[in-house]
């Protein structure tokens, strides 16, 4: 069991990441949204590794090859947005800066899409692998809640520059992720 929490652990640090740039980025983000993104994280999270070991398992070698790219794409573009809307004056009201649905389910796709090949070693964990991903789940939505209220912490005390370090924080998540694919680091 010791095995599925570290491994949770570990799968959520992409989502605890996302979930403090979160914190930081939207001033109306409260403790439903936080609870929401938590919850959608850790879903997804718990998910990906149970899609890997039940239907993806002959396909994986295949995703494994693209999934870094995906997951670079969509953090670089969230992450570019972000430091744009930072030279932004403030009083003109942005639609982007609302959290929305979509921009949750892309979030939560975009941080778990690499745990789809974890889903090779639910077998050799010593515990059922429907278990296995509901620890995974639990591991990512209690840090992704404490991340998001650091988050707020962090936002508070960088206030202007809190959006543009949150977009440069996402793109190099979506750098580190390539390059650990790619075993640069």
């Amino acid at each position: 069991m010791i095995e599925a929490v570290i491994l949770g652990i570990a799968l959520a640090m992409d989502a605890m990441a996302v979930s403090i740039v979160n914190g930081i980025k939207y001033k109306d983000y409260g403790a439903r949204q936080m609870f929401i993104a938590s919850f959608s994280f850790g879903f997804f999270q718990g998910l990906m590794p149970l899609l890997g070991y039940l239907i993806f398992y002959p396909f994986l070698p295949y995703i494994e090859k693209i999934d870094h790219w995906i997951v670079l794409i969509a953090l670089s573009a969230i992450g570019i947005n972000m430091i744009k809307e930072s030279f932004e004056k403030e009083d003109i009201k942005s639609s982007d800066n609302v959290f929305t649905f979509r921009i949750l389910i892309a979030e939560s796709i975009a941080t778990a899409i690499d745990a789809l090949s974890s889903g090779v070693i639910l077998p050799t964990l010593k515990i059922n692998p429907y278990l296995a991903c509901f620890i995974i789940f639990l591991c990512t939505f209690v840090i992704c809640l404490i991340a998001h209220r650091l988050g707020k912490k962090i936002g508070l005390l960088l206030k202007d520059k809190a959006t543009m370090a949150g977009g440069i924080i996402l793109i190099m998540l979506g750098i580190k992720t390539v390059l650990e694919h790619l075993n640069i680091i």
